[in-house]
């Protein structure tokens, strides 16, 4: 079950199991553009990783076809930066350390349509 609440800078979406809450994202507004996502996870969510990964997946990519998705990751967390990358966040090259960028690729292929009427080649 998801739940949703909102306020005029920060989107927060809570994801349960039951009555038990496994996760919460965070979606923080800076500027027209950007959006910066955060993301607490509890302990009992061990089990279910790969399902919370799909469902930041499915919404990351869907918000990323008309905003810039950046996160910060400490560079000393190393499981956060595990969670970062197999959602398709990249590091950034920037001088400030953690700023991890979500690019629009799976397993390696863009997502943007291909041209050729799909023939494989």
């Amino acid at each position: 079950m998801l739940a949703q609440v909102r306020s005029s800078q920060v989107e927060t979406v809570g994801i349960y199991r039951g009555e038990e809450c496994l996760a919460v994202a965070y979606f923080g507004r800076h500027g027209w553009r950007r959006r910066e996502f955060a993301l607490s996870i509890a302990p009992e969510a061990a089990p279910h990783m790969r399902k919370l990964v799909r469902i930041a997946q499915l919404t990351l990519f869907a918000m990323a076809e008309t905003h810039l998705i950046v996160a910060n990751v400490h560079p000393a967390n190393l499981a956060g930066q595990r969670m970062a990358a197999l959602v398709g966040f990249r590091a950034a090259r920037l001088k400030q350390p953690g700023v991890w960028v979500l690019r629009k690729e799976r397993h390696g292929q863009s997502v943007e349509p291909r041209q050729g009427g799909g023939q494989g080649r």
